[in-house]
């Protein structure tokens, strides 16, 4: 299911239990229209990608967002604690921090809302994670740390590219450090660009979890990675006590925010279609043909915002 539609289920869930109605049959309501829970949602995302029984799916997809391959590849993983905490500045919680046999760090962030910080909180999280993973003792020596950031925006709007590899470097793009790298992985770019040619195992990961968010699974071989990727996202596979707590964790305001935005849309639409008469009748179009067009916008307005 879509993001929207997730969120649309939490919210009737959440609904359905505040008012003590039987949030089994309701969830069983879902289960019959959806397949596959959302991937990207924080929860449902940790749970496949931030566990120690999921490690093989976390590794291939970090070598695959990496370009690790052959000896570089990452076998094995240890999950750390996703807090980075400081006594005198704002801690982070990322979605799934991991180390390497060598202790180096990576971060995993899913980052569903662009603003006006995302790159100053990708550099503080860069920040965060380096002082937390510093070897002890009194040297200056760090150990390396990748920040990769899923995004659903565009980082590089101008850029065909949608992977980008962030280093600091001098005027001559020559690297000053190497032990820090942010990469950002820019999702929609990937599903709305022409990448059809792009056999790489990130596109081949990104085209899998975007399959099973459209309720469209694309074919995997049999017992593959992906195939149990796809088994272990099924919305049956979580049980009612978790659709419930996810859904009485998820804030009022989130899903106010989303329907005001389908709100807003529909009002747009029918200030278009009001707009659009007005010309016709200014450029004296024959009447039938504006009352025609009068009953297509009475008609649309009737729908709901759901549908939009």
């Amino acid at each position: 299911m879509t993001k929207e539609q997730y969120a649309e289920m939490l919210h009737d869930i959440s609904e359905t239990h505040k008012t003590g109605g039987d949030t089994a049959a309701c969830i069983a309501k879902y289960r019959k229209r959806y397949r596959f829970a959302y991937i990207y949602n924080d929860t449902i995302f940790k749970l496949l990608f931030g566990t120690p029984e999921n490690m093989e799916f976390t590794a291939s997809f970090l070598n695959a967002i990496l370009k690790l391959d052959g000896g570089d590849c990452i076998d094995k993983l240890t999950f750390v604690n996703t807090a980075a905490e400081g006594a005198l500045s704002k801690s982070v919680i990322s979605d799934v921090v991991v180390e390497n046999e060598y202790l180096e760090r990576i971060v995993l962030e899913v980052q569903h809302k662009e603003d006006d910080t995302y790159s100053d909180r990708l550099v503080y999280y860069v920040a965060k994670h380096t002082v937390a993973s510093k070897a002890h003792g009194e040297s200056y020596w760090l150990r390396n740390l990748n920040l990769i950031s899923l995004q659903m925006f565009d980082g590089f709007p101008e850029s065909r590219n949608y992977r980008h590899s962030i280093r600091l470097k001098n005027q001559e793009n020559d690297e000053f450090f190497k032990k820090q790298t942010i990469t950002l992985v820019e999702i929609p770019k990937f599903l709305k660009g022409d990448y059809s040619s792009d056999s790489s195992m990130l596109a081949q990961w990104l085209r899998v979890i975007e399959g099973l968010n459209e309720e469209n699974p694309v074919p995997v071989p049999e017992a593959s990675l992906f195939a149990r990727l796809q088994e272990k996202a099924k919305l049956s596979i979580f049980t009612e006590e978790f659709l419930v707590s996810e859904a009485m964790n998820m804030s009022d305001r989130l899903y106010e925010m989303y329907v005001e935005k389908k709100q807003a849309r529909a009002e747009g639409l029918a200030e278009g279609r009001a707009e659009a008469i007005d010309i016709l009748e200014s450029l004296g179009a024959p009447a039938d043909l504006i009352e025609k067009a009068r009953k297509i916008a009475a008609e649309k307005a009737k729908e709901s915002p759901s549908n939009l």
